[in-house]
């Protein structure tokens, strides 16, 4: 049957992959979804050239190397690198998608190539601040999706504020890139994705499925966990912050949306300010089941998933 849906959404990637294992979750679940043409996966913050091992070696072994790295901004910061025990053996000259050591010169390309592009960012926002340093103009033809801040919650739901790690990492990035012209910033708070985690039959479906995607999430966590130090079999993942970003990119269901003007502070808490930069705030998951339902979906799928009749998708930025 003829996809008469919208065509997919020409989208860059900028994670932290290597360190939290969710971005190798959110990445696994982007490439699953057809809503989407991933043009770039960009890494961002401590070792970039061993983020981009990181996630070519995914790339790889899902079967596709097609998709370009790009190596974004290094920066000494302490950030954890959980996956050496994956990433030290791979050569990134053998990755077939294509390299590029200047990920952000790239970036810029693809977004002059682009009429309208989304760039989700789940890591922190070193690389993005310095996407927008080089070229104001061009962000302001994307959509930017972020995972950071916390706005009445921290994490597992509790009441209360956190300055959330992805923008306390580089708090002048993070305001230097919400002060940016996007086209449109959605952001998705520990408020709304602070408690996705998978247990039970959700995540057996995953520990049981041949799917490359999910057999190769499995893989990458089995070394995080090892990282940790967490014995014994897995019985349901970590909390899955980035997934909702990656879902928040092209739909609204499932999200309770609020417009906020909101400002980063100078140590790293995101807050309402009438001076703020006003975006589309996910303020809470108002079906986690059904949220938790769609990624296990989408992680376990062997096919291009067929577009859902009547699914709540952006086209305009219309909420």
């Amino acid at each position: 049957m003829t996809n008469c849906g919208p065509k997919p959404i020409p989208t860059i990637l900028d994670t932290d992959i290597g360190n939290d294992i969710d971005d190798t979750w959110a990445l696994g679940m982007l490439l699953n979804s057809p809503e989407f043409d991933l043009k770039l996966v960009l890494t961002s913050t401590g070792d970039a050239r061993y983020r981009a091992k990181v996630a070519a070696g995914f790339l790889e072994a899902c079967g596709r190397d097609d998709i370009p790295v790009g190596i974004g901004v290094s920066r000494a910061d302490g950030s954890p690198e959980t996956m050496h025990e994956y990433a030290d053996s791979y050569r990134l000259e053998q990755y077939s998608g294509g390299i590029w050591e200047d990920g952000v010169g790239r970036a810029l390309e693809l977004i002059a190539a682009e009429p309208e592009l989304t760039v989700i960012g789940i890591a922190p926002l070193t690389t993005l601040a310095e996407l927008c340093r080089r070229d104001e103009r061009a962000v302001s033809r994307c959509r930017l999706t972020v995972m950071g801040g916390s706005i009445a919650k921290r994490h597992r739901g509790a009441a209360g504020v956190v300055a959330e790690y992805n923008i306390k990492l580089d708090v002048p990035a993070a305001q230097r890139t919400f002060r940016a012209p996007w086209r449109e910033i959605l952001l998705t708070p520990l408020d709304h994705c602070g408690d996705i985690a998978l247990s039970g039959v959700n995540y057996r479906k995953i520990a049981e499925s041949a799917a490359p995607v999910a057999r190769n999430i499995l893989a990458q966590y089995a070394v995080w966990r090892n990282y940790w130090k967490h014995g014994g079999p897995a019985h349901a993942s970590s909390i899955l912050y980035d997934t909702a970003a990656v879902h928040l990119a092209y739909s609204g269901e499932f999200t309770r949306l609020e417009r906020l003007k909101l400002a980063v502070d100078d140590v790293g808490f995101t807050r309402i300010s009438p001076e703020g930069r006003e975006m589309l705030v996910a303020t809470e998951m108002t079906d986690p089941a059904a949220f938790q339902q769609r990624l296990v979906e989408r992680l376990i799928t062997t096919q291009p998933i067929e577009r859902i009749e009547n699914e709540k998708i952006y086209s305009v930025y219309s909420y």
